[in-house]
């Protein structure tokens, strides 16, 4: 006989497919936000409350539940409405586009398990009531009850203040989940047996525990649900008419260890560390729509994380795209970005050592030889787009500026990471620390040099989507992609393209490589060398303005309580020659003691300070030498009996003073040797320690399997060659500035002479420039002028044709006289004031609209300002910077005359702080953009020097400005060349 059976359910089976195929707390949190997201929610958001029993809740403003939806589908499992075509519906999707559904198996909802085991769920649809249920995911925990026992108290309500009133019943409910309910009768016998059995095995295995029976029952008799853990959501403020809020007790520590009550140690902040990265970039922060990307998706979600201290909230996560971002990846120096088509085949763009050195999809990398693309129904892998970027390790092989490295560094250390985003959404776990799934540490462990890429220091991701990439499907448990053929295929295509791009570009092995970094080095430790002669001319100027500050006033009263020193010193016998000695002695070793030496070439406000004590202390020397004549001619009159005994006291006053003088130079250099000594000794000490202190974490990391050993050894050796870097920066210098001094060599005055020749330098190129720019002034002058001499002398023999024209004479000689001196203007003639005054961005655009008024009226050229560029101010000499805006106003007048734009404009803005001067004429080509600030380059095909915008260059350096060329449509203001202008110490009304 044939019998047929059914298979039965056990209540643990929830807790299999929920609280224990998720990965950790902030994977189910992640899972939570899909969710979210299906529901077509805007905003989504995790709030942990730091009460004596904490809470949490995420909201969403997603089309939320009926009661029946959430009879029929939340409490189905296995079963949702990602397979309900009623989704699609225009009302549910609340003005946005249609998406693709992240989940696949309808059981998403029970990883919120993950965040603690007691649940409110309250939600609401548009035009609908609310919908509450309360459940403990602990009950689903005990194997001995059967899933079909366990009742979930659901409720319905108008109003948000009718919860409260029902709160009490669902308590009640949920524990009849515990002991039974009297109205059903054999339901109560078999819970009870079920908790029985299961609460004495439990405690048979562990005593000591309590039994999960009463456990639950405390949870759910003493957890507090009020109404402020419901305030941050859009739907109880009245914001918004739907969504849906799940609010948890009980929290996982993960949720915990976010609060600002938990005391940091190593643990927590290792909780703290994964739960940001898992979290931070939820939404794919590279997408650009002008990028040309075909399968990047902006998902329009918003998401954050909050703590709450009473009514105080502190973002824990929040959506950093205007922190990190396609625009702020492409400032790095190595860059790599483009699409992958459905063969495998990578086309776009590479930068590296901060240059594009192919652009567009003009960078191709093919699959490897020996690759066969799977290509059938269920294994093919479909297009994708890939972007990453990243910045030199080691500093001094850098391109970056000092403060864009460090900044760089520091949004690794929080952003860093190869990601994986599908429709948008972040797939985990790729991109955290412990996954390498396209091998990249691996691979640096064979060879760092030549594979180049290093997960933590990268910022970048793979971007695919469901509906070009549906067999890179998900594992249950959300711990990556099946590990199909699909999946296989894709790990092998980016690893191709990373390791190609590093081999012709980036790593040890590119022959640009080779090329580049020489020079960015010299650069670089010829930058740091000037950076250390700013900063040691800085302290000299202020240790010579102390100096100065304290001396000027002693010799001040020096000066005046000697006034009457020289006609009062009479000396008529050899008692008053001694007495008039001893005054000489006295005042040269009074002004000896005030003599200042190294003064360096700027003092600024301490100027006029310095002259008047130059003043003052050649009129004590003088004073000085009038008493010796005195001294001089008194001793041939008296003529004294012993001038031996004379001699020999002046010698042993001299011998005395340098002797205390010795002795005072020798007490000081003591001190100061004791002193560094023990500091050198303390540094040593200090840098014999850091190495262990960093290092044996990694060790620990290996022993507890979280860090594989290949790894651990290429990060000590990153970390050895830094610090030997760094000791070697320190001491090897320390060494060689020693040496130097014991071969009586003279640092400072070596270092202040070097400083003061390259001031002087400096003021050198600053004339040079100012005569080259009244020359380029003067051509531009003459090439209007002679532009518009025919025009008036032909005007001139029209009106003499007429006739006797009153003033027709006048107006002759003037033209005639305005023309020679024109001719006779010197361009060696050194322009305008140095005074420096503050200089008004209105006052540039009034300039520039008088010089240009002919040629801007007589070819219809626009020059305009907006009101943020004619509100900056500074301070400068106006011959250093309105010839920069005649510069480059005159070439784009140039440009856009001979390439006839039509409506031409050149418009000054400021953005950020900068100042732009951008045209809509026909740009720069990218080939010639690296040679713009050369001196005579030029693309003019008449009347161009190649000189301007290098003065422009000079003349900006001069004083502490910078000028570049915007190359990024996205920094552009006008379509066409724009300049930005970086000005020091510039302001904003």
């Amino acid at each position: 006989m044939i019998e047929t059976q059914a298979f039965r359910t056990q209540a643990r089976t929830v807790d299999h497919l929920g609280r224990e195929q998720i990965a950790d707390c902030p994977t189910a949190v992640s899972e939570l936000w899909k969710n979210a997201y299906d529901a077509y929610a805007r905003n989504v958001s995790l709030h942990i409350f730091d009460d004596p029993e904490p809470v949490a809740a995420i909201f969403d403003d997603g089309h939320g539940m009926s009661y029946e939806e959430f009879i029929n589908r939340w409490l189905v499992i296995g079963t949702d409405s990602k397979f309900d075509r009623e989704v699609s519906d225009e009302k549910d999707r609340d003005g946005l586009k249609k998406r693709s559904k992240q989940g696949q198996k309808g059981i998403g909802r029970l990883s919120s398990a993950n965040l603690g085991p007691l649940l409110l769920v309250v939600s609401k649809r548009k035009d609908e009531g609310f919908v509450a249920a309360l459940l403990d995911w602990r009950i689903f925990e005990n194997p001995y009850l059967v899933l079909s026992d366990i009742q979930i108290p659901v409720t319905r309500f108008e109003k948000k203040s009718e919860l409260g009133q029902l709160l009490p019943g669902l308590f009640d409910s949920l524990t009849d989940n515990l002991w039974g309910s009297p109205a059903e009768p054999e339901r109560a016998k078999r819970l009870k047996v079920a908790w029985e059995t299961y609460d004495r095995v439990v405690q048979e295995s562990d005593p000591e525990i309590e039994a999960p029976s009463n456990r639950i029952a405390g949870t759910i008799i003493n957890a507090v649900f009020e109404d402020k853990h419901f305030e941050p959501w859009s739907v109880w403020k009245g914001e918004k008419e739907h969504g849906t809020a799940l609010i948890v007790s009980e929290i996982n520590y993960d949720l915990r260890a976010q609060l600002p009550s938990i005391e940091p140690d190593g643990n927590v902040d290792k909780i703290r560390e994964a739960f940001f990265s898992t979290l931070s970039a939820f939404t794919d922060p590279y997408v650009d729509p002008g990028s040309n990307e075909h399968n990047a998706f902006d998902p329009d979600f918003t998401y954050e994380v909050k703590t709450w201290v009473g009514e105080i909230a502190k973002p824990v996560v929040e959506d950093e795209r205007d922190v990190i971002n396609r625009a702020v990846t492409e400032e790095l120096e190595h860059v790599l970005s483009g699409n992958v088509d459905a063969d495998g085949v990578f086309r776009g763009q590479v930068k590296a050592f901060g240059e594009w050195r192919k652009l567009g999809s003009d960078y191709v990398i093919y699959p490897p030889k020996d690759f066969k693309l799977p290509n059938g129904p269920t294994t093919y892998v479909g297009p994708f787009s890939i972007h990453v970027a990243t910045y030199e390790r080691i500093r001094t092989n850098s391109n970056l500026s000092d403060a864009d490295w460090a900044r760089f560094e520091s949004l690794a250390d929080q952003h860093g990471g190869f990601l994986l985003f599908r429709n948008g959404l972040r797939v985990l776990p790729y991109g955290r620390v412990d996954n390498d799934f396209f091998q990249i540490e691996t691979n640096r462990s064979i060879n760092a040099g030549r594979e180049y890429w290093n997960a933590r220091r990268m910022f970048g991701r793979v971007a695919i989507s469901r509906e070009k990439n549906p067999n890179l499907r998900d594992k249950a448990g959300r711990e990556g992609f099946i590990d199909n053929r699909s999946a296989k295929a894709l790990r092998a295509l980016v690893m191709n393209i990373l390791k190609r791009a590093a081999y012709e570009y980036f790593g040890s092995n590119s022959s640009l490589r080779k090329e580049m970094l020489p020079e960015i080095q010299a650069r670089n430790l010829a930058e740091k060398a000037e950076a250390e002669r700013r900063e040691l001319a800085k302290k000299n100027a202020r240790k010579f303005r102390g100096r100065l500050k304290k001396a000027l006033p002693a010799l001040l009263d020096l000066y005046e309580s000697t006034s009457q020193v020289v006609s009062e010193t009479s000396i008529e016998n050899q008692q008053q020659l001694e007495d008039a000695q001893a005054t000489i002695d006295s005042l040269s070793e009074r002004l000896s003691d005030l003599r200042l030496s190294g003064a360096p070439s700027r003092l600024g406000s301490a100027e006029e300070d310095y002259r008047r004590f130059r003043a003052l202390f050649a009129e004590m020397q003088e004073r000085l030498k009038l008493l010796e004549d005195k001294r001089a001619t008194a001793i041939e009159k008296i003529n004294p009996a012993k001038p031996e005994e004379l001699a020999q006291k002046q010698l042993n006053s001299h011998a005395s003073r340098l002797q205390s003088r010795l002795r005072s130079w020798r007490k000081s250099i003591d001190e100061l040797q004791g002193s560094e000594r023990d500091r050198v000794n303390a540094l040593f000490d200090e840098r014999n320690k850091i190495f262990h202190s960093l290092a044996m974490p990694l060790v620990e990391q290996v022993r507890l399997k979280r860090l594989g050993l290949d790894e651990a050894l290429e990060q000590m050796k990153l970390l050895q060659a830094k610090l030997d870097t760094e000791n070697e920066d320190t001491f090897q210098s320390y060494l060689d500035t020693l040496e130097v001094m014991s071969e009586n060599i003279n640092i400072e005055l070596i270092a202040r002479q070097g400083i003061a020749d390259n001031a002087a330098l400096r003021d050198d190129l600053n004339q040079l420039n100012q005569v080259a720019q009244l020359g380029v002034t003067v051509e531009i002058l003459g090439h209007e002028f002679g532009s518009n001499e025919r025009m008036v002398r032909e005007g001139l023999r029209q009106i003499k044709a007429v006739g006797d024209v009153p003033g027709t004479h006048l107006v002759e000689e003037g033209f005639e006289a305005l023309s020679q001196q024109l001719d006779f203007l010197s361009p060696l003639k050194v322009s305008g004031s140095r005074t420096r005054r503050t200089i008004t961005g209105q006052e540039i655009i009034d300039y520039l609209e008088r010089f240009f008024r002919v040629v801007s009226e007589s070819r219809g050229i626009k020059i305009h300002a907006s009101e943020d560029f004619k509100s900056f101010s500074l301070e400068e000499q106006p011959s250093r910077i309105l010839p920069v805006f005649v510069n480059l106003v005159n070439n784009s007048v140039y440009w856009l005359v001979n390439s006839h734009v039509e409506n031409p404009e050149v418009f000054l803005s400021a953005d950020d702080g900068k100042i732009i001067v951008s045209d809509n004429g026909p740009g720069i080509d990218p080939l010639d953009q690296e040679s713009l600030f050369k001196m005579f380059f030029t693309r003019k095909s008449s009347g161009g020097r190649g000189i301007g915008l290098y003065l422009c260059r000079v003349n900006l350096m001069a004083g502490g400005h910078s000028i570049r060329h915007l190359n990024e449509p996205e920094q552009k203001v006008l379509s066409g060349a724009n300049f930005l202008i970086d000005f020091k110490g510039v302001r904003f009304d």
